[in-house]
């Protein structure tokens, strides 16, 4: 605040000069002829309007360097935070949070509600400061959209230079966080690490190994690797999980067979919405799928099988490509010398396309809400802490705090970075969690991840283990080759009429591709005499409105 106040008497100062300048001028034109008068009232206009963009410059300045001056307050306040349906066994409030309490004189009591009872709290009117959750979209439209119940951040940026930036830095996060009707609500999550992957094509190396094989790199070798793979093992080598579209082994291998790198909805690189389980790049795909599938290197039962089954055959030693799950679980006794051969297939090449690029992965994520009360007495001084969430360095020099810290804690306290050149971190956890750190993140250290996590980028943990060895196949082969061209379809906003056409068009949509993707690998459509029929029921179901829905919120998206 001191600060603020030796700017506004500059600002004073600066305008008094001004317009002493302003009246000099006019004394020595006094006396000249009435061409010179006009010159003179000229130069007086244009002397106000500097004057005022002056002032308005200065506000900024004075706004941006009191925004990043700590404590916040000369005198301690008190705020409110209400989180939804947290553990308070070990603790009831979060030590990362104590942390900017210290930093910026802020204190916060934390009221915690299971998330049963948020409905009827929000209803009750007796809001908190702010709300730590991630309210879901009815609420955020009836209590900010309609009801404006809630803080628009857009207004308050310049007390937030940190977000300012970190928008400059990732455009989606802004563009993510906008409500239809063009205001802010809910701060933005940015994550880029080790783990910002999406196609995670699980390999065993071992398995390769063990039959004299490499990591394949064309559709060609994938395949000749399978069929190896039987001939040595007795059984299929690959059971894919094709059930999410945007992660696992269906992008990747979708992506060989031409430059689309999204298995749906994309934008063709002009700015238009197209749907691609119509492409011929599809058709390449689910025809190469139905040849592994009908030399049985494919499980045959790889649309039925169960978790427990999946998991038990991924242990067995004997099948070298596997699902999210199961690699996920893998652990180091389930392998002979009982260190982890797990790894990430890099993208394969194909006689269609030569280019080694799979689908996207957007940097945002929910960020844990921070929607605030527009009653708030202590909005502006909220916004400033807040703002701590999108710093790139500490706030306050040997505080460790900053945007990595609203994910894991203190640097230098919780975690570390390891030595130079090593490309790991390290945590940091107290003793009684065993190495447990996640339970101590999510016990003691935050209530959820927030802010700007983007310290971390490339780096892996440095602790052995299954999440070492799947995180340094993604940073190897899958994050390299990510397409920049990213379509936010779930982050995509809509008004009430798309939304209905969505309601009654996509869900019925989405049942009927997924099944007939099914029935093409599988052989029980036959891909090339039913494929134009499939595309028809597509068009007869609704898809090209649908499209129409899309690109209006994906022009409004690109308009921002």
């Amino acid at each position: 605040m001191k600060k603020k106040l030796v700017s506004l008497i500059l600002t004073a100062a600066m305008v008094l000069s001004l317009g002493a300048c302003g009246q000099t001028g006019g004394e020595t034109a006094s006396s000249a002829p009435a061409a010179a008068e006009t010159q003179e009232a000229a130069s007086e206009a244009s002397s106000g309007e500097e004057t005022a963009a002056s002032q308005e410059a200065s506000a900024e300045t004075a706004a941006a360097a009191e925004a990043g001056t700590y404590p916040i307050v000369d005198e301690p306040i008190t705020v409110t935070g209400l989180v939804v349906g947290k553990d308070t066994a070990t603790r009831s409030d979060r030590l990362v949070w104590n942390k900017v309490s210290e930093v910026t004189g802020i204190n916060i009591e934390w009221e915690v509600i299971d998330a049963d009872a948020l409905a009827t709290y929000l209803a009750g009117g007796d809001w908190p400061d702010f709300i730590h959750y991630n309210l879901d979209s009815s609420m955020v439209n009836d209590y900010g959209v309609v009801g404006g119940r809630f803080v628009n951040y857009l207004d308050y940026l310049d007390l937030m230079p940190n977000l300012v930036q970190t928008f400059e830095d990732y455009p989606i996060a802004k563009k993510a966080s906008i409500e239809i009707n063009g205001e802010m609500y809910s701060l933005p999550g940015i994550e880029v690490s080790a783990t910002t992957a999406s196609a995670r094509p699980y390999v065993r190396t071992d398995v390769l190994d063990a039959a004299g094989l490499s990591m394949p790199t064309t559709v060609e070798e994938f395949h000749d690797a399978l069929a190896v793979l039987k001939e040595k093992n007795g059984e299929a080598s690959f059971i894919p999980d094709l059930s999410n579209d945007e992660s696992y082994w269906g992008p990747m291998l979708f992506a060989a067979f031409g430059p689309l790198t999204n298995m749906n909805f994309d934008d063709d690189g002009t700015g238009k919405v197209i749907f691609n389980r119509t492409s011929e790049q599809m058709k390449l795909y689910l025809t190469y799928m139905n040849q592994l599938y009908e030399e049985g290197l494919i499980d045959q039962e790889y649309l039925t099988m169960d978790g427990t089954v999946r998991f038990d055959r991924a242990k067995s030693g004997k099948v070298a490509f596997i699902g999210g799950g199961e690699g996920n679980s893998l652990e180091a006794s389930d392998f002979a010398d009982r260190t982890f051969h797990l790894d990430c297939m890099a993208p394969l090449t194909s006689e269609y396309d030569s280019t080694q690029e799979i689908l996207g992965k957007s940097v945002y994520f929910p960020n844990g809400g921070f929607y605030m009360n527009a009653e708030s007495e202590y909005v502006e001084e909220l916004c400033r802490m807040f703002d701590i969430m999108y710093a790139t360095e500490e706030v306050v020099e040997g505080s460790g705090l900053y945007g990595e810290s609203f994910c894991y804690g203190m640097e230098g306290v919780d975690w570390d970075y390891g030595e130079e050149g090593s490309g790991v971190y390290v945590f940091h956890c107290p003793e009684e969690y065993d190495g447990a750190f996640t339970s101590y993140q999510y016990g003691e250290l935050i209530w959820e991840g927030a802010g700007r996590q983007d310290a971390l980028a490339g780096l892996t943990t440095e602790t052995e283990g299954n999440s070492k060895a799947r995180q340094q196949g993604f940073v190897n082969n899958v994050i390299p080759y990510q397409s920049d061209l990213y379509f936010p379809v779930d982050l995509l906003t809509f008004t009430e009429d798309e939304q209905y056409t969505l309601d009654n068009r996509l869900t019925d949509i989405k049942t009927y591709y997924k099944e007939m993707e099914g029935k093409f690998i599988t052989g029980v459509a036959d891909i090339e005499t039913e494929w134009d029929s499939y595309c028809q029921t597509l068009e007869q179901m609704g898809i090209n409105e649908v499209l129409e829905v899309y690109q209006a919120s994906y022009d409004r998206w690109n308009s921002q």
